[in-house]
């Protein structure tokens, strides 16, 4: 079989014209020298073979290239731990953040339901001759000590029983939202705002301080508060009694021995509580002492401090004063 040789420059048009998933071309014109058609056979098959090839190591390179393609879109165990380590540790920053963020949405919520109560305490004496309301039940009504009281949340919205009743329809606004006990109300009125004959802890020497009975007679109205958030633990009935005398009995006789808790402030709000003031305002106080910070369930009503009590002596200074 005769053969035709070809020049270099005739093979680059030949391969040039022999692209990846294309037909192989007929010679162009003026490719040379023109072969016979016994020549064309022979070189037809070796085109044809040189196609197959390039199309063949067109597919391989492009099999290969997705296969690389796509271990590098894949993550190894080592790239995995990494990523759940970083998560781990922005939750670490995190939590705290919004921990604080959610205690001080609650103390807002806590300021907000004070402000609401010390409002309401102005409309009851602008509608009752200024007279403040009887403890423990007029202004509101139900013992947290007992069981059906301190579950039952229409009982302080029934104007039957609670005289802020007329004023406040929502009995959400009597609790803390810190607080996570079962009971329905947290906030006790100051002991010695009544307008009913001496309560408990206000006798004997106790007798030294004022009671009062009328908003008016109260003369430092922005340093007495009117109401606060008692602990769960330690909330009974309506309001929140100081032993002024120091002795810790509650005929408030005997020696003065400084200083007694009786009942238990809340500290829900990163160790403080909201206090709503006569004059209208409220404010939060931070709590410092260790007797009084114990953890939920171990406050015991009438305990012994010590006579150092900061937290103690800030509420006798602010619940009332010398006559």
């Amino acid at each position: 079989m005769k053969k035709v040789k070809t020049h270099v420059k005739d093979r680059q048009i030949i391969s040039g014209l022999l692209t990846p998933f294309h037909e192989p071309a007929e010679f162009p014109p003026g490719f040379g020298v023109r072969p016979s058609p016994v020549a064309a056979i022979s070189i037809r098959p070796k085109v044809w073979n040189k196609t197959k090839r390039l199309q063949f190591q067109y597919s391989c390179d492009r099999g290969r290239s997705h296969s690389v393609r796509g271990k590098r879109q894949a993550f190894t165990l080592i790239e995995l731990l990494v990523v759940i380590a970083i998560i781990a540790i922005l939750a670490a920053l995190l939590l705290p953040s919004l921990s604080r963020a959610k205690v001080e949405a609650q103390g807002t919520r806590c300021t907000s339901n004070q402000r609401q109560i010390i409002l309401t305490l102005g409309l009851y004496c602008g509608d009752n001759d200024d007279r403040l309301p009887n403890h423990p039940t007029e202004w509101v009504a139900g013992d947290m000590t007992d069981a059906s009281d301190a579950t039952n949340a229409q009982l302080l919205v029934d104007p039957q029983y609670s005289a802020f009743a007329r004023y406040i329809t929502v009995p959400e606004i009597y609790k803390c939202p810190g607080d996570r006990s079962l009971k329905v109300r947290s906030v006790s009125i100051n002991g010695r705002m009544s307008d009913c004959p001496p309560a408990p802890w206000t006798g004997g020497i106790g007798t030294n301080y004022e009671s009062f009975h009328t908003s008016h007679q109260i003369k430092t109205p922005a340093q007495v508060f009117a109401f606060l958030d008692e602990r769960s633990d330690s909330i009974n009935d309506a309001y929140f009694a100081a032993d002024m005398a120091n002795t810790g009995n509650w005929q408030d006789t005997g020696p003065s021995n400084p200083y007694w808790m009786i009942d238990f402030p809340a500290s829900y709000h990163n160790q403080s509580g909201r206090l709503s003031f006569v004059d209208g305002h409220v404010e939060s106080h931070r709590w410092l002492e260790p007797t009084t910070l114990v953890p939920i369930g171990q406050a015991h009503c009438v305990t012994y401090t010590s006579p150092t009590d900061q937290d103690v002596k800030w509420i006798q200074d602010h619940y009332t004063y010398l006559k």
